[in-house]
């Protein structure tokens, strides 16, 4: 079976430049977010285990949710988030999500997520995904800081941001859930010191 491989890097669809553009890893292409995603999106943010640690939003129920989300992901650039589908190269499945929000210029910083679908967790996909977006963070967007925000308890995320070269800064907040509060540490890259 013939590989992906990043067909349109710099254009979407309408034939318009692009910032955020597609990425790739050995096994991994990192594809823009699009509407072609939506029964994923829907799969994803529909999964239990995935909505473990997710405490800003309600699982996800319908389709028109999951197009609702992509739409605020492929506003017209310039805009301060992306979102990318991790896709196996292999065979064009679909297994996660990451990308960038709250992306502050005036102060070169912004925040990462990262979501993986159940059965391709441990396998090293998240970490060579996280290589290659914090490299377009560092290069092109400019950021000197990336902060991750990460629920304790979520030792899988606290381990991946800690080998993608985050600390924990001390800082900590509590985001509010169906009434319960759940506490959150705050991680930080700082690319003036190097990454791991």
């Amino acid at each position: 079976m013939r590989k992906l491989s990043i067909i349109s890097a710099y254009t979407n669809l309408k034939g318009e430049k692009m910032f955020f553009r597609e990425l790739e890893t050995k096994d991994i292409l990192l594809k823009n977010i699009g509407h072609d995603d939506a029964e994923f999106v829907l799969k994803q943010f529909s999964t239990d285990e995935v909505n473990t640690y997710l405490f800003d939003m309600e699982p996800m129920a319908s389709v028109e949710e999951a197009e609702e989300m992509i739409d605020f992901y492929c506003e017209k650039e310039p805009r301060s988030w992306h979102r990318w589908i991790l896709v196996l190269k292999e065979n064009g499945q679909k297994i996660g999500t990451c990308g960038f929000h709250n992306w502050k210029r005036e102060t070169s910083e912004t925040d990462i997520g990262y979501d993986l679908q159940p059965e391709y967790w441990r396998k090293g996909y998240m970490s060579l995904c996280m290589v290659s977006i914090l490299k377009f963070a560092k290069e092109e967007m400019k950021v000197s800081h990336v902060y991750a925000h990460i629920a304790v308890g979520n030792t899988a995320s606290e381990k991946l941001a800690e080998k993608s070269g985050f600390i924990k800064t001390g800082k900590t907040y509590y985001e509010v859930f169906r009434g319960q509060k759940y506490l959150h540490n705050i991680y930080a890259l700082d690319f003036k010191e190097g990454m791991k």
